[in-house]
């Protein structure tokens, strides 16, 4: 399994426990470095793999993993040409089910978010909450289906996850 991005590593623990052989990957060297220092920490090193990537473009080879974690990374793009384009990268490597989290619009956090950005005046560049329909627009549009869809603390927070799947890939597109 794929953890992208990885951070700090705090959710090694976890993925290790249900048995999954984990790549943690982030695209910050430092981070990495973080991620690694947890692991020794924790008893986990061995045999977990340690990679600087860049989610928009990693350097793994088609299907190469059964399954990708990419926890708290999509509500950084605003534009959904390039979530689009990161949903489309992990799922050139991933065969398996892709676990995704975004800021959801409905929740009391992105209304604060909302109300708060108008209140100063401020257009907001980050961690933008979108709408369920958007995110499921982006899915599709990188070929994947939204199979199951979970919000973190339901009604109170704007994290959201989505269990995603491919869709049938069309003859002679040149994808895997």
């Amino acid at each position: 399994m794929l953890d992208i991005p990885s951070g700090t590593g705090r959710l090694l623990p976890f993925l290790r426990d249900m048995g999954f052989q984990v790549v943690e990957a982030d695209s910050s060297r430092h981070m990495i470095g973080l991620c690694r220092h947890y692991a020794e920490d924790q008893g986990l090193s061995d045999g977990t793999e340690f990679r600087v990537e860049d989610a928009l473009a990693t350097r793994f080879a088609d299907d190469a993993f059964d399954a990708v974690l990419c926890n708290r990374l999509l509500h950084h793009f605003r534009e959904p040409d390039v979530r689009r384009r990161c949903l489309r990268e992990l799922r050139r490597i991933c065969r398996g089910p892709l676990v995704v989290s975004f800021f959801c619009s409905l929740s009391f956090d992105a209304a604060t978010f909302h109300i708060r950005n108008r209140l100063h005046g401020e257009a907001a560049t980050d961690r933008i909450p979108i709408s369920r329909r958007t995110f499921v627009a982006d899915a599709a549009a990188a070929r994947l289906e939204v199979v199951r869809m979970m919000m973190a603390r339901p009604g109170i927070s704007k994290q959201w996850y989505a269990v995603l799947e491919r869709t049938e890939d069309c003859p002679g597109d040149g994808s895997a």
